[in-house]
């Protein structure tokens, strides 16, 4: 699981980028703390005439003794110092940003490894809306926490104890004030922003599940368009908006009121700090030019505790950010078995048997029922049945898209848990009844990213039936389809599906419904240009219709086992 403490261990695993950006960041405040003290003091030694080290100092270089000159070397000073501070700053923030990049990396990788592996009975219950607000928005969340708030922290630290040592060195009592005062206010900004953050996680649930919403809406407006029902739905999604907004104004108002009310506290400070410094000055304890330093350096204080309050802003913020990705990373995985046997390797082809199997998608309706068959080596099978008695369900789970509840799974008599999944699914092809299409070109729909020579392609669109039809695009295999190939036909994305599983020679075919869009005409003479390629393949068929049962050597009723 994701914590705090794997982060931190995330962030030190960058040691040497680590070090440099604390000895930078070290070197930052060693020169800038100084500068709030410089022109200050130069009041007490150029227009009060008390004695002091700055002029000491200019004196041993140059002597000049010009007033002017002293306020020209010191603002020269100054501003060099602050200029170079700046610098090292930027390059500090530039660190630490690698780092917070690098480790959001890392947080989407494993998460997205995670999901990879993941039980598809359990990432069928998951909206990609849901997983996309996780993966993109938690992790910014989290990537803002690294870089400004763990970043910047340390800087803030060290400044305050800079600051904390120079007025404890200008005036003890002072310091006590301004020392004691910050943190009261601090505290209290604590204590409520915790409450606060509760409506913060309250509202990226919201966030999550209108976003989930709205992509399911949109991934089906087709449907919703052709039943007239965008008004219904897009009602919904504006409900859900709704809510976003009344969290976030809720969150918003008071977070803001709590900060604001924390800053108003430090103020109170800051003038309760400057009236004793005042009375200190009136009554002779300190000097003009160390009232007006102190008065600098409790401004200074002021940055490093509103970078401390947005800490806890964005530290709440992470915490809630976690314990969402944590919902992604507490799914069951998938089985994995490793590869000892390998039963399709020197084989054309393979046989399958199933004893005793079961399977259930919530562990109480069973969907498959000990179920017994077996599929012999080269056989061609049609698998028929009553709407819900599993048809679809028993493909899935041969190709381990399921794991079965109970029961085992032969392929050439070696059980699944001694082949692996992987090797499963690169040696049993699967082709769906509604194929999706990426929003990429007609090659990447066939080829998903895999090495094919033009000859396979269109050798596979040939047995497809989709030769003549590519041949005539403007550009071909590089056409691009559409958002789930809306380009294309339902016939004609079934049959790109089939050359996609063609492609990859697979041994065992399972054809779940995959010729239904096809007119008569054009599934005779697919399934005729199939003989030839499956000839010496093991089919199963899922399927109504009659040119593709009177095919089979054998038809299974799964009602009936």
């Amino acid at each position: 699981m994701i914590t705090i403490k794997y982060i931190l261990n995330e962030i030190n695993h960058h040691k040497k980028i680590l070090i440099l950006a604390n000895f930078i960041a070290i070197v930052s405040i060693l020169l800038s703390i100084p500068v709030p003290l410089l022109i200050p003091k130069l009041i007490d030694e150029v227009v009060l005439g008390k004695e002091g080290y700055i002029t000491n100092i200019i004196d041993q270089y140059i002597s000049i003794g010009s007033p002017e000159y002293y306020i020209l070397v010191v603002l020269i000073v100054t501003i060099f110092l602050r200029a170079i501070s700046l610098l090292l700053n930027i390059i500090h923030i530039r660190l630490f940003t690698k780092i917070a990049k690098d480790v959001s990396y890392k947080i989407r990788k494993r998460l997205l490894e995670h999901l990879r592996v993941v039980s598809m009975s359990e990432y069928d219950m998951l909206g990609s809306g849901s997983v996309s607000s996780k993966v993109i928005t938690d992790v910014d969340t989290i990537d803002k926490f690294i870089a400004s708030g763990v970043g910047e922290i340390i800087v803030e630290a060290l400044t305050i104890i800079g600051v904390a040592s120079i007025i404890f060195y200008l005036n003890w009592q002072l310091a006590l004030v301004i020392l004691t005062l910050n943190p009261l206010a601090l505290g209290f900004f604590l204590r409520v922003f915790k409450n606060i953050a509760k409506i913060k996680k309250q509202e990226n649930k919201s966030i999550e599940i209108f976003q989930n919403s709205l992509i399911e809406s949109l991934e089906l407006y087709n449907l919703i368009r052709v039943q007239n029902r965008e008004e219904y739905f897009l009602k919904e999604i504006d409900k859900k908006a709704q809510e976003i907004r009344d969290r976030a104004y809720l969150y918003g108002l008071k977070s803001e009121i709590s900060l604001k009310f924390a800053q108003m506290l430090i103020m109170y400070s800051h003038d309760t700090f400057r009236a004793v410094g005042i009375l200190m000055v009136f009554f002779g304890n300190i000097t003009i030019g160390e009232m007006l330093a102190i008065f600098a350096y409790a401004w200074v204080i002021m940055k490093p505790m509103d970078k401390l309050m947005n800490f806890t802003h964005l530290y709440f913020n992470a915490k809630s950010s976690i314990s969402r990705l944590n919902e992604i990373l507490k799914l069951n995985i998938e089985p994995k078995y490793e590869l000892k046997i390998n039963p399709f390797k020197n084989r054309v082809s393979a046989s399958i048997r199933l004893k005793d199997v079961s399977f259930s998608y919530d562990k109480s309706v069973k969907v498959l029922s000990n179920i017994s068959l077996e599929i012999k080596e080269g056989e061609k099978v049609a698998i028929v049945g009553e709407t819900g008695s599993g048809k679809s369900t028993l493909a899935q789970i041969l190709i381990g898209l399921y794991p079965i509840s109970s029961g085992e799974i032969f392929y050439n008599e070696v059980e699944i848990k001694d082949i692996g999944y992987k090797t499963i699914r690169e040696n049993v092809g699967f082709v769906i009844q509604s194929p999706l299409m990426f929003n990429n070109t007609l090659r990447f729909n066939l080829t998903l990213g895999k090495n094919y020579s033009d000859e396979q392609i269109y050798k596979a669109l040939d047995v497809a039936q989709l030769n003549d039809f590519v041949k005539g695009l403007e550009k071909g295999l590089d056409t691009v389809v559409g958002k789930n190939g809306t380009k294309l036909s339902g016939g004609q994305k079934q049959r790109l599906s089939i050359a996609r599983v063609l492609l990859d020679n697979p041994k065992v075919i399972i054809f779940d419904e995959s010729t239904s869009s096809l007119d008569n005409k054009t599934e005779d003479r697919l399934l005729k240009a199939l003989d030839s390629y499956i000839k010496d393949k093991t089919i199963i068929t899922i399927a109504h219709r009659k040119n593709s049962i009177e095919k089979a050597d054998r038809v299974i009723n799964l009602s009936e086992l």
